[in-house]
């Protein structure tokens, strides 16, 4: 069910508010839905293929994984950041247009997916470089999980949390024990991690 909500000088007419709280709706929607339901959607005919350029270009705007950022100095300026990208097949076509195309030669980084991580939107990943052959090296699962990101501090129970930023904690009474955990926790994430690589 839904009712009618009215709108103030300035703001759009004809929404609704939906049994979703938060959600408004116009008439033509709800009809577009209703028709779809019905299984009375008109064909829409032979729908041209998306150019392979622009659909590898906006498979890697959809989730964006940017490395660590460093001024000339070599001072950091910017952690690890992931930016998620509205409308990226929009604005694949757009750059495609305006002339830009993946150039391999001119690569000079890449990001690669945690071993058995979580999905690419959660995935902190790690960037790697081409060797002075050019070639991309498969990256040690220990540089995933490096005992070095290991943090440990203290809970406000007493406790002591020791946390690493691939998404793993472990919690215990003393610092000592809490590094013990997460250090066990990251063994294990390191064997997994050389199944998957190993297949």
């Amino acid at each position: 069910m839904s009712e009618e909500v009215h709108f103030k000088a300035g703001q759009a007419p004809g929404y609704q508010a939906s049994p979703v709280e938060g959600v408004q709706v116009t008439e033509k929607w709800k009809q577009f839905i209703q028709m779809a339901v019905d299984g009375k959607l008109p064909d829409p005919g032979k729908v041209p293929e998306l150019d392979p350029n622009v659909r590898a270009l906006a498979e890697d705007l959809v989730v964006i994984h940017l490395p660590e950022w460093r001024n000339p100095a070599g001072r950091v300026m910017a952690e690890p950041a992931t930016v998620h990208t509205q409308n990226a097949i929009r604005i694949a076509q757009y750059f495609h247009d305006r002339g830009y195309r993946f150039v391999p030669g001119c690569e000079t980084v890449r990001w690669r997916a945690t071993p058995g991580g979580p999905p690419g939107a959660y995935d902190q990943g790690l960037h790697i470089r081409p060797d002075e052959d050019g070639n991309w090296p498969d990256p040690d699962p220990e540089d995933f999980y490096d005992f070095d990101d290991i943090k440990v501090g203290p809970l406000e129970d007493g406790r002591w949390a020791a946390t690493h930023p691939r998404g793993l904690q472990f919690e215990a009474d003393t610092k000592s024990e809490a590094y013990e955990g997460i250090v066990a926790r990251l063994r294990a994430k390191i064997e997994e991690a050389k199944n998957v690589l190993d297949g």
